[in-house]
């Protein structure tokens, strides 16, 4: 389309494109836009549709009164929709004369459309953003100067348009990671705010989500006579995992306070996932009971890395896998979980963590494996449990670095103290 601007139209756009830079609202933009067109070309109203690549639509916001009305039509109806289809610019001199039309807004408004002059609003690449709509050329009808015109305009309004999104866009996402944030911190307060404090034994525990909000639960529960405590790990990632997650907490807490056995509590769980999840749903754990008078550790493993228990013999330190006993909770209503049962002497640890240490990855997609944990408890079996818990946290991080995957850690290391 070919042509020059006068000097009074650059001047008119000029002003325009300064205005219509004005803000990043884009409700704001589009009533700015068309009072801008109409103006400069003389019209009486006009519409700026936005495509919606994602419904194939094109919308709009029109004010009627104190309000606003939002228009939407199918890619490919009507005048507006099949410029925004084909890219092609129409100027009609009467709008009863062609076949697009729709006259059903006429009838209902009152109003009647003469000419029309629509165009395509492109982004650099050629692929249509927007539709321009005006109606009724005040003073005859529009021509080549006015298609001109507004195909120069046009190329502002795109920038326009797509600094707006972009621009609502980000307004969007600091919402949500400002919601997701905000969720992380909830989540918190469903993990403990601090650990028991034990005579004859050390604690530590240590959480870190792979995202703001993760899968992973821990819990510990004390009496006179013996420590509970619950390790976790929700499938999948993410608001779905911490939901999953928050609800196996309200399951735990509520039946904890009964005198229940470790398997009832277990299967209770298990029963509860399965109500409320998908088949592909379902939470790995491990649920274990200290008896603080005997020092014997009975221990439930639901499709979870196994515990780690380290006790030294004579000069050499040993470990032992305590046995996977079941399947993830929540896949089948009824399973026959089974109980193991191991005693704690003096300075033996017990390791618990979720696979987010185990399944660490580096650059090179190798797994921070089993072989690695065991190797720094063994080698700092002499260490109190916080000690050890920090070298495997640090060591952990440092082997991911340059790693494309991370999940969820959590860590539960329990270790006898000596006489």
């Amino acid at each position: 389309m070919r042509g020059t601007l006068t000097e009074t139209q650059m001047k008119a756009l000029l002003e325009s494109v300064k205005l219509i830079n004005s803000t990043l609202d884009l409700d704001e933009l589009l009533f700015l836009i068309m009072d801008e067109i109409t103006r400069n070309l003389n019209a009486e109203r006009g519409t700026l549709y936005i495509v919606d690549e994602s419904k194939n639509e094109i919308w709009s916001k029109i004010a009627l009164g104190d309000k606003e009305l939002v228009i939407r039509q199918p890619v490919g109806k009507g005048i507006s929709g099949y410029v925004a289809e084909t890219g092609k610019v129409l100027n009609i001199r009467d709008a009863y004369n062609e076949p697009r039309f729709n006259p059903e807004f006429d009838k209902k408004s009152g109003y009647r459309t003469r000419s029309i002059l629509c165009m395509p609003v492109n982004d650099r690449t050629g692929k249509t953003i927007a539709v321009l709509q005006i109606l009724n050329k005040r003073n005859g009808f529009f021509d080549k100067k006015d298609e001109f015109f507004t195909a120069v305009f046009t190329d502002y309004i795109s920038l326009a348009i797509q600094n707006a999104q972009l621009y609502r866009e980000a307004l969007e996402r600091k919402s949500l990671e400002d919601e997701i944030a905000v969720a992380g911190e909830i989540q918190k307060l469903l993990l403990p705010a601090k650990l028991p404090q034990l005579d004859e034994y050390e604690l530590f525990a240590y959480h870190r989500p792979s995202r703001y909000i993760g899968g992973d639960y821990y819990d510990l529960f004390f009496n006179q006579d013996a420590l509970n405590l619950i390790l976790a790990d929700v499938s999948g990632k993410g608001t779905p995992a911490a939901l999953l997650m928050a609800s196996l907490q309200a399951t735990v807490h509520n039946i904890i306070g009964n005198s229940h056995t470790s398997l009832d509590i277990v299967n209770t769980i298990n029963s509860h996932l399965y109500s409320i999840t998908a088949p592909d749903k379902y939470a790995t754990l491990v649920w274990g009971r200290i008896d603080l008078s005997r020092h014997s550790f009975t221990y439930i493993t639901a499709g979870h890395v196994p515990p780690f228990l380290f006790k030294r013999i004579q000069q050499d330190i040993s470990v032992t896998e305590l046995p996977i006993a079941g399947i993830p909770v929540g896949l089948l209503p009824k399973f026959d979980f089974r109980e193991g049962s191991v005693q704690l002497n003096e300075d033996d640890i017990l390791v618990i963590c979720s696979d987010g240490i185990t399944e660490a990855q580096n650059g090179n997609e190798e797994m921070f494996d089993n072989h690695r944990l065991v190797k720094i408890v063994s080698n700092n079996f002499h260490q109190d449990a916080e000690t050890i818990g920090r070298k495997i946290i640090e060591e952990v991080s440092s082997f991911q670095k340059n790693g494309s995957y991370e999940d969820d850690i959590t860590l539960l290391i329990i270790k006898r103290k000596s006489s």
